[in-house]
């Protein structure tokens, strides 16, 4: 596939969302003054990495595709981490980062556009609380 972006990048970008983006992280997360930057080309290298703003559906997509990543890597953190040998837990890894990397395009995003959602949730306070919001779990129906 063109441009496709290294497993290792994917598996690398979707650990730090997953970690940005967990629920009890977030709630302990004090979101940053808005500052303007100090020069007009400071904003630029930022606005690269974050590409043009999602709209809800891609919003919906990522909140979606992290709850599955984390998944992924929660299921397969154990046998990772109890591979007897370092190959063994190389192939293993190999495997979750396929798994996560599918699990982020089932939902219509390429790794490379996850990473740049993931970036900017980490960065704008509005982004990081749509997000929280749509990975939150529904609340029950009230019964009458």
């Amino acid at each position: 596939m063109i441009g496709r972006i290294k497993r290792t990048g994917v598996a690398a970008a979707v650990s730090l969302a997953i970690a940005m983006l967990a629920p009890a992280a977030l709630a302990q997360t004090q979101p940053a003054p808005q500052q303007a930057p100090p020069q007009g080309n400071a904003a630029a290298p930022q606005a690269a990495n974050t590409g043009p703003a999602p709209n809800d559906t891609e919003l919906k997509n990522f909140a979606d595709a992290a709850l599955d990543v984390q998944g992924i890597k929660q299921s397969m953190q154990p046998q990772i981490a109890s591979a007897p040998t370092a190959d063994a837990r190389t192939k293993l890894q190999a495997q979750a980062e396929k798994k996560m990397e599918a699990a982020v395009e089932s939902h219509r995003l390429s790794p490379k556009r996850y990473m740049q959602i993931a970036t900017l949730a980490q960065t704008d306070s509005n982004v990081r609380v749509k997000v929280q919001n749509l990975m939150s779990p529904p609340p029950p129906p009230s019964k009458p």
